[in-house]
C-alpha cells in the first residue's frame, strides 16, 4: 500500500508521464542510433595527500564550541511531496525559540545535522548551501515550479537526445548538469555547510553492494576520492535516481592511498561476525579495495535502501570511524562529556493510498505486483529504519550515561517521527496519502505539506519534552 519512492512517479494516476518519458527516451535512442553526443561527465576527483585535503567530515563541519544540545533531521524520500514536507519542518524550527546560552534563539540555529534521501535531499542540499535564503526563493525556485515537465523537456531536446546515447553520459548526467546551472548555482561539497549551518549528509545507493552511500569524506576515503570537489547537484541527483525513470549515477573508484586504510575494517574483518553491522559494512568497503575488480560505482535512489537516511548515515560506521558507541566521527571526547538534550526529528513523507485493483476487486497485473511488491519492502524497510535508529539512539545514550560520574547530567534523546498516519481526521489523511510521489504539485498543495509538518511537530510529545527540558535548564 505504501508509495515510498523519491523521484519521478510511481503512482497510479501518474503514469502516463512515465509512459511519456520512457517513449521519449526510446525515440532519442533511435534518432541517436550511430551518432555520438559531445556532454561528457563530471566525475568526482582523486584525493589529494593526507594533510592539504579539504575534507567534508564532521570535525570540519561541525560546531567547534561544545553545548550541551545535539540535533538532528532527518528527511524522507517522495518526490516535491518529500521537499515541501522538510521545508515546512525548517520554517517550523526556524519560527520556534528555546533557552540557549542564556538567550533566546531560534531552534533552527541549534541543528547540527540533515541526513537526507531523495526528494528531501533538495530541501537539505538547498539549506545547507544557501541557509536562511530558503525562506526567500526556495519555493518559487522549486517547490511551486513545475520540474517534472521540465525535466521531460529537457530530455525531448534534440542535442540533448543525442546525448544520452553515448556510453559515457545518461539521462541522469544530463538531469545533475541541469541542477547545477539551474539549482545549485554550481556548488561544490567545498562550499557545503559553512559556518552556522548544519552538516548535510545526502544519502545514495550502492548498486555494487546493495548499501547506502553517505555523500561524506569518510566514504569517499574508500575510493581515494576527493569529495570537496564534488557537484553537489550531482549527489542530488544520484540520492534521487529512482531506477528505471533513470540511470544510475557513476562514481570512479580510484588507485590505492593511505586514506583508505582504516584500521576498524580490519578489525572487524578479522572479528569475523556474520551477525555484526560493523562485519557486514566492513565486508562492502573491503570491496572497493581493488578498483579493477570495481573500478566504477553505480548509484541510485537512497530509498532503496534507507529512505529515510538515518540509519545509514548518522548511525553508520562508515561516519563514526567504526566506533558508533561514542559517534566518534561527530563528538570529540569534550564535545561528548557537554551533551545533554538529543533531539531528533524524522520527516516521514511515506504515504499509504489504495490500488485501483485492490479497489475494484480485480486481480493485479505483472506491472501492478511489481510495484505492490516494490512498496511493500520499502514500506517494512522505513517500519523497520526507524525502529533501529531510534534504538540504536537510546543505546546511545545509555553508552554515554555508563560513562559519566555520579550526578553529573544525563543524555536525554527525544526521537520525534512525523507521518501522515498521525493525522486524525480521516478526509484530511486521505488528501495527503492521494498526493502523488512526482516533480509538480499545485502550490495549495504544497503550502498543505508546509504546514501539516508544523503542526505534526506542535503536537510530538516528543517535540514537546524536547523544548520543555530546554526551557527547565534556562530558569
Amino acid at each position: 500500500m505504501a508509495n515510498t519512492g523519491g523521484g519521478l512517479t510511481t503512482g497510479g494516476a501518474m503514469r502516463c508521464p512515465l509512459r511519456t518519458l520512457s517513449r521519449l527516451l526510446l525515440l532519442g535512442m533511435l534518432l541517436a542510433a550511430g551518432l555520438t553526443g559531445c556532454a561528457t561527465r563530471t566525475w568526482n576527483t582523486r584525493i589529494k595527500p593526507v594533510g592539504v585535503e579539504d575534507r567534508y567530515e564532521f570535525k570540519t563541519r561541525f560546531p567547534h564550541v561544545p553545548r550541551d544540545t545535539f540535533v538532528v533531521l532527518a528527511f524522507s524520500g517522495g518526490g516535491t511531496r518529500a521537499a515541501a514536507f522538510s521545508y515546512g519542518v525548517l520554517e517550523k524550527l526556524r519560527d520556534t525559540e528555546v533557552w540557549a546560552g542564556g538567550q533566546q534563539t531560534p531552534l533552527l540555529s541549534l541543528v547540527d545535522v540533515i541526513t537526507s534521501v531523495s526528494g528531501g535531499s533538495y530541501t537539505a542540499a538547498y539549506y545547507g548551501l544557501f541557509g536562511d535564503r530558503i525562506f526567500r526563493d526556495f519555493r518559487s525556485r522549486f517547490l511551486y515550479r513545475n520540474w517534472q515537465g521540465a525535466l521531460l523537456g529537457l530530455l525531448a531536446r534534440p542535442d540533448h537526445v543525442m546525448s544520452i546515447a553515448s556510453a559515457h553520459y545518461n539521462r541522469s548526467d544530463l538531469v545533475a548538469a541541469y541542477l547545477n546551472r539551474t539549482l545549485f548555482a554550481g556548488k561544490t561539497f567545498a562550499d557545503m555547510s559553512p559556518a552556522g549551518l548544519p552538516m548535510i549528509i545526502l544519502n545514495a545507493s550502492d548498486l555494487n553492494n546493495a548499501t547506502t552511500f553517505s555523500f561524506i569524506q569518510q566514504q569517499f576515503d574508500f575510493l581515494c576520492s576527493d569529495l570537496s570537489t564534488y557537484p553537489v547537484a550531482n549527489a542530488v541527483m544520484a540520492s534521487s535516481a529512482v531506477p528505471g525513470p533513470f540511470a544510475p549515477m557513476a562514481l570512479r573508484n580510484y588507485p590505492d592511498c593511505p586514506q583508505r586504510h582504516q584500521p576498524w575494517v580490519a578489525q572487524s574483518l578479522a572479528h569475523d561476525d556474520l551477525l555484526d553491522r560493523r562485519y557486514a559494512v566492513a565486508r562492502a568497503l573491503s570491496r572497493y579495495d581493488d578498483p579493477l575488480q570495481m573500478p566504477i560505482l553505480r548509484l541510485v535512489d537512497g530509498g532503496v535502501t534507507d529512505n529515510l537516511g538515518v540509519r545509514g548515515s548518522m548511525m553508520s560506521p562508515v561516519a563514526q570511524y567504526g566506533d558508533v558507541p561514542d559517534m566518534a566521527g561527530a563528538f570529540t571526547p569534550e564535545q561528548l562529556r557537554r551533551v545533554r538534550h538529543v533531539l531528533v526529528i524524522v520527516a516521514n513523507a511515506q504515504v499509504y493510498a489504495p490500488y485501483a485493483w485492490s479497489l475494484e476487486g480485480r486481480a493485479p497485473g505483472l506491472t501492478d505486483t511489481l510495484r505492490a511488491s516494490f512498496d511493500a519492502s520499502l514500506g517494512i524497510l522505513n517500519t523497520e529504519t526507524v525502529s533501529l535508529a531510534k534504538n540504536g539512539f537510546l543505546m546511545w545514550a545509555q553508552h554515554v550515561n555508563a560513562m559519566r560520574l555520579p550526578g553529573e547530567p544525563r543524555v536525554k534523546v527525544d526521537f520525534a517521527v512525523l507521518t501522515f498516519n498521525q493525522i486524525t481526521d480521516p478526509a484530511e489523511r486521505q488528501r495527503f496519502n492521494a498526493m502523488p510521489t512526482t516533480f509538480h504539485l499545485h502550490p495549495r498543495q504544497v503550502d498543505a505539506l508546509r504546514a501539516l509538518a508544523g503542526q505534526l511537530l506542535s503536537q510530538s510529545p516528543e517535540f514537546q519534552s524536547f523544548l520543555r527540558e530546554m526551557q527547565r535548564d534556562e530558569h
